[in-house]
């Protein structure tokens, strides 16, 4: 009885990949990482998901895995938020700047009362987004496909 838990988590985990990566080479799951990744931390009060799944939709990429690792990096969207507002407003010097307190009543409810400045801050941090993140994860995509590709079982 002792031995039939790891038997199950081991056939468990194994089912779970295969799900994960049924019909990805390395170069779409190094695409799926990837983009999965740079959506997740994309600096939006909403839709992440919906980004995801058109992009998975677009270019042929697992949805399950793409969803996966955008809600993985949900909290990292959140710590990033208001670094990339700052960077953001050092790019484009126009407009109002987020403080962290209007930030704090927005994930409270009270996105009513600082819907502009949220606008402003996510515009900002869209911009320091585009600089950033996106490029990283369009570099970090080739090597991970290099990595992925090594990895890859023969039969």
């Amino acid at each position: 009885m002792a031995g039939i838990f790891p038997r199950l988590a081991l056939v468990t985990k194994e089912k779970i990949a295969k799900v994960f990566s049924s019909g990805l080479t390395p170069h779409k799951l190094s695409q799926t990482l990837c983009l999965g990744v740079a959506v997740g931390v994309l600096p939006l009060i909403w839709g992440t998901s919906l980004i995801c799944a058109g992009l998975a939709a677009l270019l042929r990429l697992n949805q399950a895995a793409i969803q996966a690792v955008n809600y993985c990096c949900y909290p990292l969207q959140f710590a990033l938020f208001l670094p990339l507002c700052r960077l953001g407003e050092r790019i484009l010097p126009w407009g109002p700047t987020l403080s962290r307190e209007v930030l704090d009543a927005a994930v409270h409810g009270k996105i009513g009362t600082s819907a502009r400045l949220l606008f402003w801050g996510t515009l900002h941090g869209l911009l320091a987004w585009l600089v950033t993140v996106l490029p990283l994860a369009l570099l970090v995509q080739v090597p991970l496909r290099h990595l992925l590709a090594r990895r890859q079982p023969t039969d």
